[in-house]
């Protein structure tokens, strides 16, 4: 495992600059979900997975070959867009489970949204 950690590590070292973010908030911190990610980090990481999933997206249009990119990097992601929210949620001072809020119709997501936005918690 430590091996394939260090793999990582170099792989995010080689990143351009800017996806160095998503690189150390969604493949270093895979499963993290003890420590706390500031407001501008968390956009910028939810920034470039926009950006890559809709070039992956785009690739869904080749047609077996693009289905299973854009599904193998749609399940590779759940799990770190879940603890970089959670993450996020630990530095405004919320605990993980205010995450279950999306789930409320209508509003969830949107108060969600607005946790996002707050300053760090002191």
């Amino acid at each position: 495992m430590e091996s394939f950690m260090g793999f990582i590590s170099n792989l995010v070292d080689k990143l351009p600059e800017f996806l160095k973010p998503w690189g150390e908030e969604f493949l270093l911190r895979y499963f993290d979900v003890q420590g706390r990610t500031d407001r501008a980090t968390f956009w910028k990481t939810i920034l470039v997975n926009f950006i890559m999933s809709f070039v992956i997206g785009l690739l869904g249009a080749i047609p077996v070959l693009g289905w299973i990119i854009t599904t193998v990097y749609s399940l590779a992601v759940i799990v770190p867009g879940v603890t970089l929210i959670i993450r996020r949620l630990n530095d405004i001072g919320k605990s993980w489970p205010w995450i279950f809020i999306s789930f409320v119709p209508c509003v969830g997501s949107l108060i969600l949204i607005v946790f996002c936005c707050l300053d760090s918690a002191a």
